[in-house]
Parts: C-alpha cells; sequence; structure tokens
C-alpha cells in the first residue's frame, strides 16, 4: 500500500495598500490625491516639496499666463493639468514613470517560486499484515495493512519528530527518508518503530 499527502501554505495574502501596492523599494508618488504611480522615495520627496511651493518657478509675465514657468523650466505634467514648474529633466522623469506604471505595481509581478518541498518517507517491509499503523505527522490510524507500506509526504519543512509505529506482523523492518537520505531505520524482526527526532 502506498499513500502520497502534502500539506501546502495557505493561498497568498492580499497586497498590503490593495492593487495599487508598489514594488519594494518604491512608494507612490502622490503628484496629487490618488495619484499611485510608483517612484522612489527621494522623487517622491521632491514632489511633496514642490507641491508645497506650487508659485516657486513660475513667471505670470512669461507668454502662457499666470501659470506660465520662469526659463528653464516646464510644466511637470505628472497628471493632466499638472503646472508645477520644474526642470525639463524631472519632467521627464514623470513622463517615464506614468509610462511604467503598470510594471511597478505588485500586483504585476510574476509570482515567486514556489518553496522547494520536502520529501518524506514512511516505510514498512515485512511479510502478510500489520494490526495498525500509526505516523508522525500524525495521519488518520490504519487498521489490518498489507506489507509492504509506504507514506509518502511532500513538507514545507521537515518537522521535529517524524516516526512510524507498526504492531503487528512478521519480520517487519521499518525505514524513513527524508529528501532520499535514509535518518531512521529498524532491520526485519527489529521493534517496527522508526523514530526520528532533530
Amino acid at each position: 500500500m502506498a499513500v502520497v499527502s502534502s500539506i501546502s501554505p495557505a493561498s497568498a495574502e492580499p497586497l498590503p495598500y490593495g492593487p495599487d501596492t508598489c514594488i519594494q523599494g518604491l512608494v507612490w508618488r502622490e503628484a496629487r490625491p490618488g495619484d499611485t504611480v510608483c517612484v522612489t522615495p527621494a522623487v517622491r520627496d521632491q514632489v511633496a516639496t514642490q507641491n508645497a511651493n506650487p508659485g516657486s518657478n513660475k513667471d505670470p509675465l512669461a507668454g502662457s499666463g499666470p501659470l506660465s514657468c520662469s526659463q528653464g523650466f516646464v510644466w511637470r505634467e505628472a497628471f493632466d493639468g499638472d503646472t508645477i514648474c520644474v526642470p525639463s529633466a524631472f519632467r521627464q522623469q514623470m513622463w517615464d514613470a506614468n509610462a511604467a506604471a503598470q510594471s511597478n505595481y505588485q500586483r504585476n509581478q510574476a509570482p515567486a517560486a514556489p518553496a522547494e518541498k520536502h520529501e518524506v518517507v514512511l516505510s514498512l517491509a515485512g511479510t502478510g499484515k500489520v494490526m495498525t499503523i500509526d505516523t508522525d505527522p500524525a495521519s488518520e490510524r490504519l487498521y489490518d495493512v498489507d506489507l509492504p507500506f509506504t507514506q509518502t509526504l511532500r513538507l514545507d519543512t521537515v518537522p521535529d519528530l517524524l516516526q512510524i509505529v507498526a504492531v503487528g506482523g512478521d519480520n517487519v523492518s521499518c525505514q524513513i527518508q527524508v529528501d532520499g537520505v535514509t535518518v531512521a531505520s529498524q532491520p526485519p524482526g527489529g521493534s517496527g518503530h522508526c523514530i526520528y527526532a532533530r
């Protein structure tokens, strides 16, 4: 008889700030309320400073009216209607951030590779049947089981205690393997009880 079981983690946690959660190292730009374009913290600080001083670098006497920028400055254009005046290189940063917005959200990142599972194999050999089999990690007690018997577990972590216990049977041997390495065994005619503790 062979049994295979797998113990898996729960599904992924929701993103901490909703669907617009930024990837690690980036924050929301906040050029206006609701602006969730992701940028570096330094850029967000620059945007906050610019927003706190909206009249900086303005020249109301220039050709575009009262919102005109001083010589050497342009509208920031982080969003439609953004008339904060900044150097042209900073406006280009805003355009680049807008163009890259979708790629900087965690929701659009490839999922992390699943953690590698550990394979634990609990086995019994011998002839005939055993009256009962108990295992740890605990599973339901098995009755009147034909030998040989194997239970394979795929676990995220290896438990501190592994064991298999058989009652009855003739010439029973047992073995515990973790990732293909034998960590406990009893020869034929032994106790039929293998235990591994870390």
